[in-house]
């Protein structure tokens, strides 16, 4: 049975439209699709009949011979030929339906491809995710300061001296949905590392077994009028052209946003991005921090395997400095001291002397203001097949720094403070897909090498938001880091880096740091 449609369709090819012979095996085809039910016999008698008038012997000639059985037939068909020149529309269509009913009763019946459509509304839904195996070693030089000599500033500083081995883990998990042609929406999942730290999504093994808690990094909501503009708000990811330098990876941003970004013609496109995001909300009181940002920038293509990114911001930091209290021990204005940081700026001790048991012995805040501008500039080369080149570099200056007001607010300074920030970053690899020096995709035995160099002064950049992982954090810092990354397969790959920094003035802490990446990405 499983030959009979095969059969059927070798004997639809024998009576094509064109001319054919049909000799005594044809004529077998046909019985036996009658005697299986294919075919009927009323079907088959009717075809040969119609074959049969329609060649009928004009006059003078000589009768066709017709098929054994069925009318007009000459002792039994043996050795003799029909010549057929079409088949009858008609025919042909209920052949073809019978056929077809019998192939789909048979898949029915073995349950070929048995998959129920998807409902509409699922195939509006796309989804993204990693996760990231580590090992990191954290390595401390044997001439650091003590932990308590950073305290004593305000540095919140718990280990300079004892080396740390960590096995860490990261995962994330993201989603988009089309709601309209120009409205989205997006969370992604990440896990919690720490909930109080913006920057941190890495969990560290070892916490007893217990379960790893997760949180939402991004929840947000997009308008997209026209192809080149975007308008979000919530919880964004970050939108600016950037390297690790002034912001950390794994921030995102909360607060409101718009992006352009028109093309001039096929070599130039224009971009540019502008939003106000909270930084923090205090509490009975007008003086919330605030960041307004803007970046303007070019994208341009002189040849089809170049690009020249060049981009300039202006971050502003609204109500970021401490105030003292007038009162020994008054904390009412512990509230203008910031809700995160990390080392490097600045401070002032806002109650000074503290007052034991009402504020766990003295909150301290930001000396400075932070008035950012931000050049940052890239060129991509992938004329060199199958090398890949990318040089990328980075500069920040505060412009709100001003010792004077700083040490009017109360701070004690050393004089070599300073305001100016920088980084070079080489890659040399293979076609591994990169967004703003992070690894976003990968085919197997694709490889890279990179090297950057990075200079922090103090109250060069906020230091909540900077790279966690240089230095462990913060500003204040200069150094090097350098890497490999391979794709053992596609999307997923191991990448080895190492990152050595010194602080730059202040007491000594030298910090390098190893790590040793799984990642893998769907």
């Amino acid at each position: 049975m499983r030959r009979l449609p095969k059969i059927a369709l070798v004997l639809f090819g024998l009576l094509s439209p064109d001319l054919v012979m049909a000799d005594a095996s044809t004529l077998k085809l046909i019985d036996l699709l009658v005697q299986e039910g294919i075919l009927s016999k009323e079907k088959a008698d009717l075809l040969l009949k119609q074959v049969e008038e329609e060649n009928a012997p004009k006059a003078g000639a000589e009768p066709l011979p017709a098929v054994a059985g069925s009318p007009g037939t000459e002792n039994g068909g043996k050795g003799k030929v029909i010549r057929m020149q079409y088949v009858p529309e008609l025919v042909k269509k209920e052949m073809r339906e019978e056929i077809k009913q019998d192939v789909l009763a048979h898949a029915r019946t073995e349950q070929w491809g048995d998959r129920k459509p998807l409902p509409s509304w699922v195939e509006r839904f796309s989804w993204s995710g990693d996760v990231r195996l580590r090992h990191e070693n954290a390595l401390f030089s044997s001439a650091n300061a003590l932990p308590g000599i950073f305290r004593l500033f305000g540095v919140d500083v718990n280990n300079t001296t004892v080396d740390r081995m960590r096995w860490r883990v990261r995962g994330r998990l993201a989603t988009s949905v089309t709601l309209t042609d120009h409205f989205s929406a997006g969370a992604r999942l990440v896990t919690n590392g720490s909930s109080d730290n913006p920057i941190a999504t890495n969990q560290t093994l070892g916490d007893s077994n217990r379960h790893f808690a997760v949180q939402f990094d991004r929840l947000y909501l997009n308008y997209r009028p026209y192809d080149w503009l975007l308008l979000s708000g919530g919880k964004v990811a970050n939108p600016f052209y950037r390297t690790d330098m002034v912001w950390d990876p794994d921030l995102n941003f909360d607060g409101v946003m718009v992006s352009a970004k028109p093309r001039i013609n096929d070599s130039l496109r224009l971009f540019g991005t502008g939003g106000a995001f909270p930084v923090q909300e205090v509490d009975l009181s007008k003086s919330d921090k605030w960041l307004f940002a803007g970046q303007g920038g070019v994208e341009w293509n002189p040849t089809p395997k170049s690009k020249i990114t060049l981009a300039a911001a202006y971050y502003h930091y609204e109500n970021m400095s401490g105030r003292i209290s007038e009162l020994n021990g008054d904390i009412r204005l512990n509230t203008t001291a910031v809700q995160w940081r990390q080392k490097g700026n600045s401070l002032i001790q806002l109650n000074n002397p503290p007052v034991a048991g009402l504020d766990g012995g003295g909150v301290y805040g930001l000396a400075s203001e932070f008035r950012e501008i931000n050049v940052t500039g890239g060129i991509d080369l992938s004329m060199f097949n199958p090398l890949h080149i990318r040089l990328m570099g980075d500069y920040a200056r505060n412009l709100a720094f001003n010792p004077d007001k700083m040490r009017r607010r109360g701070a004690s300074l050393s004089g070599r403070e300073g305001a100016t920030a920088y980084q070079i970053r080489l890659d040399i690899g293979t076609t591994m897909l990169q967004d703003m020096g992070q690894l976003l995709a990968a085919k197997r035995h694709d490889w890279l090498l990179f090297a950057a160099f990075k200079r922090m002064e103090s109250d060069s950049l906020l230091d909540g938001f900077t790279d966690s992982e240089f230095y462990l954090g913060g500003t204040n810092a200069q150094g090097w880091i350098g890497g490999a990354s391979y794709a053992v397969a596609d999307n997923v790959w191991l990448t080895g880096r190492w990152l050595s920094a010194n602080q730059i003035i202040g007491p000594k802490l030298g910090i390098d740091v190893f790590q040793l990446d799984l990642t893998a990405r769907f």
